[in-house]
């Protein structure tokens, strides 16, 4: 017996969506896999589209920090303030405002390093 294509369409539209919806996105930064053993301020990122935006501009701005900071010698500094600031996101949990103002803050620092350094 074979199901209409009407019918095998519509599974995959649903089982499509119920994946979309129960699955993680993916950060640019790390990886959402074992979502259940990131701490709440990763899972936030991502599982809240706008915030893993957020993050991978962030990683992008950092990554082009790093070139910038390696002609000045400063790769070390700016890497313990990555993780400084990494403290300072893991401490908003899953508070999404805290997060969004956080992340906003280090592009802005990142983008005027790399501009202006």
């Amino acid at each position: 017996m074979t199901m209409p294509l009407r019918s095998i369409t519509a599974a995959i539209v649903v089982a499509a969506a119920v994946s979309a919806l129960t699955s993680p996105a993916s950060a640019a930064s790390f990886s959402c896999m074992g979502y259940e053993d990131l701490n709440d301020a990763e899972q936030t990122v991502c599982s809240n589209q706008r915030i893993g935006a957020l993050d991978e501009r962030l990683d992008s701005w950092y990554r082009r920090a790093l070139v910038r900071a390696g002609y000045f010698e400063q790769t070390e500094w700016l890497r313990a303030e990555q993780r400084e600031w990494l403290q300072d996101r893991n401490a908003c949990g899953a508070h999404v405002g805290c997060l969004n103002r956080i992340y906003r803050t280090r592009i802005r620092a990142l983008r005027n390093y790399v501009e202006h350094v």
